[in-house]
């Protein structure tokens, strides 16, 4: 069972005057409940709460200011890449504690924060052991990996988070949003010992799309579902990825030899079975292919492939699984963007758990959004539970969030409820719309988007569309939501004419989602 976030207990504004980065935190503290705790007393005590982030680039000059004063950071046993500077780990921290203490004038609500640097494997287990340790109460997670589990809850990086979890550590973690950009199969070997991929070549095809920086930056990761729960253990079964351009020209290739050695060392040989590509691409079209080297796999086995999406599109993803570990994990609390149709989620697995709004408008004017800074909210608000009753578990806190009453649940909305289909293979089709009217520009700002469909243009939303008002209320499940030209919304049943210039608004369905990434506002951007 899955639900968005639309409050935690009850609501009253509150007045803030926040040093740090965001504007709009006042208005989503309303939307979500969060001014209840503001004004009352703690009654429990300070929570222990570790977020777990690969960099936290500034967060010195924060504490005090945006961080609660005593936040303390530790760095690891093993130094990050000088080039891997990046303030992912500073946003979520700050995004936590001002969701936790109205930006910092709710001091009795204050956490004590650690902030984890986890960037690796070894970071990853030993910042796990120190929060056991010190009895963390909660993890925050805003990442996952595109390796080291078999998409089903299990790997060596599950079976840390599973130590955490045992332990008692409430972990909250972001989706991920790979959900355009991930392509599952089995591995059916053919001529040349090539996989069958589903496009022109026997490949997968990607696009560099046109952007401002006339470039791509392409992370590409091939998987295959034989990790092992012991990180030593590795395997002989061996696939090699290869990119190519629009002519098969061979640009980059992934084809480290695999080894079930427990020492295995040597250059070019890797115990794990995956294979990575990392380049700049310059727009266009480009290819993805996949060889079988081992010989073999059985019927049984399956490959990903995930891309981070840097303006890179994948049109013939997989629809509806694409959660990576450990947000895969039955013991966490999955946490995806209800204002992202990049999300991930699996249908298989009933991920994520919870769905919160993500847009935040930075002082600059630009606005990130993506399933981290849901993750950082959520995390936010079952802290302030969890603050008041230290011995609520995820099966308590899940339970508190569904008896709550405004909880939408995600989408079980078909396309045959909705009488028509998109124009796109399998997928809705966006277009452009760089100057909406005034009436539409609310369900735009919460992630709607004009998509072509087989009746016409219609404002896809990655939630339901009755929650845009008060009061609507449906007599039939295939009722449709529409904007009126004179704002607002109404519900009309799915057979009825509609008022000239209204819109009808409807929630993702199941068997569908978009083609390619949005188009989103030019001053925003996502944080994987």
């Amino acid at each position: 069972m899955k639900f968005y976030v639309s409050f935690l207990i009850s609501t009253f504004i509150s007045v803030a005057a926040f040093a740090g980065p965001f504007t709009n935190l006042d208005s989503l503290k309303s939307q979500l409940g969060f001014a209840k705790f503001y004004q009352a007393q703690n009654p429990g005590r300070k929570l222990k709460i570790a977020v777990f982030d690969k960099g936290f680039a500034g967060f010195q000059k924060e504490i005090g200011v945006s961080l609660p004063a005593g936040t303390r950071y530790i760095a690891g046993p093993v130094s990050a890449p000088t080039n891997n500077e990046t303030e992912h780990g500073l946003r979520m921290a700050q995004i936590l504690t001002a969701f936790m203490t109205n930006d910092m004038q709710a001091s009795q609500w204050a956490p004590e924060l650690t902030l984890y640097n986890v960037f690796g494997y070894s970071n990853f287990k030993a910042a796990i052991d120190d929060a056991i340790a010190s009895k963390v109460d909660l993890i925050l997670y805003s990442e996952v990996w595109q390796y080291g589990g078999n998409n089903d809850g299990k790997g060596f990086i599950n079976k840390e988070v599973n130590r955490a979890t045992s332990a008692g550590i409430i972990w909250v973690n972001a989706a991920g949003n790979f959900d355009l950009t991930t392509y599952n199969s089995t591995i059916q070997t053919i001529q040349d010992n090539w996989v069958r991929l589903p496009d022109q070549n026997n490949a997968l095809a990607i696009r560099c799309e046109q952007n401002e920086t006339k470039s791509c930056f392409l992370r590409v990761v091939l998987s295959w579902n034989d990790f092992k729960d012991n990180v030593d253990l590795g395997t002989k079964k061996d696939l090699d990825l290869v990119l190519t351009d629009d002519t098969l020209n061979v640009l980059q290739v992934g084809a480290t030899k695999q080894s079930d050695d427990v020492n295995e060392s040597r250059p070019g040989f890797s115990k794990y079975p995956r294979e990575i590509i990392e380049t700049q691409l310059s727009p266009g079209l480009y290819f993805l292919r996949v060889k079988n080297r081992s010989g073999n796999f059985a019927a049984q086995d399956s490959l990903r492939i995930s891309i981070e999406p840097d303006n890179i599109t994948m049109p013939s993803h997989s629809i509806n699984e694409s959660v990576l570990n450990p947000a895969d994990n039955p013991t966490v609390i999955a946490v995806g963007a209800s204002d992202f149709p990049m999300s991930s989620r699996s249908a298989s697995s009933g991920k994520p758990d919870i769905f919160a709004p993500s847009r935040l408008q930075l002082q600059d004017g630009r606005t990130p959004f993506g399933s981290s800074n849901s993750a950082a909210i959520v995390a936010a608000g079952l802290g302030l539970l969890k603050s008041q009753q230290p011995k609520l578990g995820r099966a308590d806190l899940l339970r508190i969030v569904k008896s709550a009453g405004a909880w939408n649940q995600s989408s079980n909305i078909s396309l045959n409820v909705l009488g028509f289909r998109p124009t796109g293979p399998g997928c809705f089709v966006d277009m452009a719309y760089p100057n909406p009217p005034a009436y539409l520009r609310d369900v735009f700002n919460k992630g709607g988007v004009l998509v072509a469909t087989t009746i016409g243009n219609r404002i896809i939303v990655p939630f339901d569309p009755i929650t845009l008002a008060s009061g609507l209320r449906r007599q039939l499940i295939n009722d449709m939501i529409v904007a009126l030209p004179q704002g607002g919304y109404a519900v009309y049943n799915r057979y009825a004419a509609i008022p000239a210039g209204a819109a009808e608004i409807f929630q993702r369905p199941i068997e569908a989602g978009l083609c390619r990434a949005s188009s989103f506002p030019a001053n925003g951007f996502y944080l994987p």
